[in-house]
């Protein structure tokens, strides 16, 4: 760098062609978010305290699938084997936990359910256990 941060590249019309910043859209899109709002269908955006309580119990569901398979038979593999199954089971685990923190997240956009006390406080139990 020196000279204070000052110092001066040569650059040509090719590396000016190649950047990045070029690519950048500069206007608008001929839509707008309405417009993106209308085309997805209207009960697409209704919520079900059935179905979002069924993808919550899905996710714990397979969450202690995961950690009964790894606390019960992860010890019986042979020693090379168990270096790739923890791996495995921290991707594994990772994901689905994620998607119990996305659950908990919609919550408090008050996407899980029409009844805000259902959200506030499923949010607030699954944000409490992370």
């Amino acid at each position: 760098m020196g000279a204070g941060g000052n110092m001066s590249t040569p650059t040509t019309k090719n590396e000016k062609k190649k950047s990045h910043l070029q690519r950048v859209p500069s206007s608008k899109p001929p839509f707008t978010l309405g417009d993106v709002k209308k085309a997805i269908p209207p009960h697409c955006f209704q919520r079900s305290l059935i179905r979002s309580f069924s993808y919550l119990i899905q996710d714990l569901i397979l969450v202690s699938i995961f950690y009964y398979i790894a606390n019960t038979y992860f010890h019986l593999l042979p020693s090379p084997l168990t270096y790739l199954a923890w791996p495995a089971y921290w991707i594994a685990q990772g994901c689905v936990s994620t998607g119990i923190w996305v659950i908990g997240h919609e919550c408090g956009h008050h996407g899980f359910s029409d009844y805000q006390w259902v959200d506030d406080t499923v949010g607030h139990i699954l944000h409490s256990a992370l």
